[in-house]
């Protein structure tokens, strides 16, 4: 998607908006880089579950230099001889990665920002695209903490588009498995532990709970215990689409954003039951 003059600017806007409505504070801000050793990317599961949105990055080995100096085109047939490394596919993954291994004191979030890589399998368009700003607010502790981050979270949502009065629901939804059969597709289809933001038929975001998916997996204790993690993504371009479908203007967005408050968010029905 390519955003340009004032919308560019409302992007920006928007991030700040999404901070003020979670009251984070500053230091609990964190942007992260796109890229993932293939050992990281293999222990996070994804290639497990979706091999089919999973991108690689390459260089071209030495051997070929020569060729490829001289001329040589990508689209010759090259086949690159070695992955060096992966592409995010999900911001949230660097948020695990980064605990890896600790005790907590205590329930964490984290609001972190990252370009993520996905080979979708769905046509592309203004929404939706191979790569793809991800903006997410993240909880690491008990599985109380966990669901309460997502029920404070849908609430936080329903601010604000009341904010924008932007007509909105939130819809139940199971992530692209590329084996339905899988134990971890099929426990999340009988336990469904993801909804999505929906404007006009198309998801702005997502509220998401882990369980102790990535506790257990990467040794991250609460109280003597895997952690259980839940989070909040705002697909940044996708919001930015909505806003040049639904608005005359940036301007006419931005003063619906600058009297947004986080404070008493409204009362909704629980995002998860």
């Amino acid at each position: 998607m390519k955003i340009t003059g004032a919308w560019t600017a409302l992007r920006r806007d928007l991030e700040g908006a999404i901070e003020r409505l979670f009251a984070l504070p500053p230091e609990d801000n964190v942007e992260f880089d796109s890229l993932l050793r293939p050992d990281e990317l293999d222990r996070l599961g994804y290639l497990r579950n979706f091999p089919h949105l999973t991108c690689l990055m390459c260089a071209v080995d030495e051997a070929d230099r020569p060729a490829f100096a001289a001329g040589r085109r990508l689209d010759s047939g090259y086949a690159p001889p070695a992955t060096r490394l992966g592409l995010l596919p999900a911001t949230c993954y660097k948020v695990y990665l980064d605990h890896e291994g600790r005790t907590l004191p205590g329930p964490v979030r984290v609001c972190c920002v990252a370009r993520c890589f996905r080979h979708e399998d769905k046509p592309l368009d203004r929404y939706r695209g191979y790569n793809f700003t991800m903006k997410e607010i993240v909880c690491l502790g008990s599985a109380e903490d966990a669901r309460a981050h997502a029920e404070d979270g849908a609430a936080r949502i329903a601010r604000l588009m009341a904010a924008l009065d932007v007509p909105f629901a939130f819809e139940a939804a199971t992530d692209p498995f590329f084996d339905t059969s899988s134990s971890v597709a099929v426990l999340s289809k009988a336990a469904p532990t993801k909804r999505e933001v929906v404007v006009a038929g198309r998801a702005l975001a997502s509220i998401n709970l882990h369980r102790n998916y990535f506790g257990a997996k990467f040794g991250i204790r609460l109280a003597g215990a895997p952690v259980h993690t839940s989070c909040v993504a705002f697909g940044l371009e996708r919001w930015i689409a909505m806003f040049q479908e639904t608005f005359a203007s940036a301007d006419a967005v931005r003063e619906r954003l600058a009297a947004l408050d986080a404070r008493d968010p409204t009362p909704i029905e629980p995002a998860f039951a």
